[in-house]
């Protein structure tokens, strides 16, 4: 009976072999049968031995999926954030974008209507002195012509009213 252990791509957290334990290289169920009794002796025998070379000695096959298992969700939600804030910033960059674009839009139609604004009020000061000179005219007008009937000797319609 092998054990396979399943790695995941991007893992080389260790690697192991199995030895069958009747090998004549791997025979140390007799040097351990003298230090722990023939109980060791006899498990040693019946079950394959796991070589195991790893900087962590508490890897096993259980644990270590496991392990692979979560640092490989670990991984997938970190590049899911890392795209995820990708998407954000490109977000935020259209978003800033569209807001400038906006802004240049609103400058350029508030100096039209600054314009505008200067031109009409322009028009307006012109007429109002052109009325004030009218006004004046008119006056000037109005005396020159009350004082006509006075030369002729006739009296213009309405002039009583003057």
């Amino acid at each position: 009976m092998q054990n396979i252990i399943t790695m995941h791509p991007g893992e080389v957290a260790s690697f192991g072999y199995l030895s069958p334990s009747d090998s004549p290289a791997f025979s140390v169920t007799s040097h351990l049968s003298s230090l722990f009794g023939p109980y060791l002796a006899q498990q040693l025998q019946t079950a394959p031995l796991m070589h195991c070379l790893s900087s962590s000695a508490a890897w096993d096959e259980a644990g270590g999926h496991q392990l692979s298992v979560a640092e490989e969700r670990r991984k997938r939600r970190m590049i899911s954030n890392r795209e995820s804030a990708r998407r954000s910033r490109m977000r935020k960059q259209k978003h800033f974008t569209e807001l400038w674009t906006q802004v240049v839009h609103l400058r350029s139609a508030n100096r039209q209507l600054l314009d505008e604004l200067n031109r009409v009020m322009g028009e307006r000061d012109r007429m109002m002195h052109e009325n004030d000179q009218l006004r004046h005219e008119e006056t000037e007008l109005r005396k020159k012509l009350a004082r006509l009937p006075a030369v002729f000797g006739c009296a213009p319609q309405g002039a009583e009213k003057l």
